[in-house]
């Protein structure tokens, strides 16, 4: 039965990161999905519905502000959040290409990462 809850998939190379988001939003109401790394992103993607894609920026492969404008040319509809330690180095024309509802600071702030997800959810 499918669930009407949204379905968020985050995507990060590190497993304790994946499994730190996964902590904190656990009592959110969201279906989780994981990924490791853009490809599987994307395969996901293809298999199922997802409501809002939160990124890691630096990976191995395809980097997250890449998948996120994937994600846009692709599945528009979907959210785009990025997460990065390092968002002054993030180039103008990337963000405008990926255009990313919010770009959070690695760690993050879970207020701050719950109220992006609400706003890129269109949710109160």
């Amino acid at each position: 039965m499918p669930s009407d809850r949204p379905t968020v998939l985050l995507v990060d190379d590190e497993p304790s990161v994946l499994a730190a988001l996964q902590r904190g939003l656990r009592r959110e109401g969201l279906e989780l999905r994981t990924a490791d790394r853009a490809a599987s992103a994307v395969a996901c993607l293809e298999r199922e519905a997802i409501d809002l894609v939160i990124t890691d920026h630096r990976m191995p492969g395809p980097s997250g502000i890449e998948l996120l404008a994937l994600v846009r040319a692709r599945w528009p509809a979907t959210g785009r959040i990025l997460l990065s330690g390092h968002t002054g180095g993030i180039p103008a024309e990337a963000l405008a290409n990926a255009q990313p509802s919010a770009v959070l600071g690695k760690p993050w702030d879970d207020v701050e990462l719950r109220t992006a997800i609400r706003d890129a959810l269109g949710r109160e």
